[in-house]
């Protein structure tokens, strides 16, 4: 069986986070420890996961830096490190193009703040807090691109304004 391509090689920001967490048992683990639970049990039975299936992304997600394993080893339980709780605009931007693209029935959980008050649509912004749609986004060379990286994107612009 082929193994799976490290995405960690890549020069890309995005393609190094789904190394991390670009399995769908992950970020539905990520998801149900930002909703409280912390046990193994208690996540494996939100997801009908297989025991060695999630096993196996807890120790990733540990080894990832985005979980701790704490309480003891009879008795354990599992806590998102703050680099593990900063991919809450992540999740809740998925769940809300779910609900938006692919929940037939409508929005099976709604986000709220800690008084329930709903949380409005996650946008992309620019600095100044103006929101900035899918049309005028662009992506430059960032300080950490390779050269190749900053060919690809220059030759990709370049495209775009040709075919503009």
């Amino acid at each position: 069986m082929p193994t799976k391509k490290r995405l960690a090689d890549l020069n890309c920001s995005l393609a190094q986070a789904l190394d991390s967490v670009g399995d769908w048992w992950t970020l539905l683990i990520v998801r149900d420890l930002f909703l409280g639970a912390t046990r193994f049990s208690d996540i494996r039975e939100s997801l009908g996961i297989a025991r060695n299936v999630l096993a196996t992304r807890l120790v990733q997600l540990q080894a990832s830096g985005l979980i701790e394993r704490q309480g003891t080893e009879r008795r354990p339980h599992y806590v998102l490190t703050w680099r593990g709780r900063d991919l809450i605009p992540a999740l809740v931007a998925l769940l809300q193009w779910g609900d938006k693209w692919v929940a037939a029935e409508g929005a099976p959980m709604i986000v709220t703040d800690e008084e329930g008050r709903s949380v409005a649509p996650v946008a992309v912004r620019n600095c100044d807090g103006a929101a900035v749609g899918a049309d005028s986004v662009r992506f430059q060379p960032g300080p950490g691109a390779h050269q190749r990286t900053r060919m690809y994107i220059e030759m990709l612009a370049r495209a775009k304004k040709v075919r503009g």
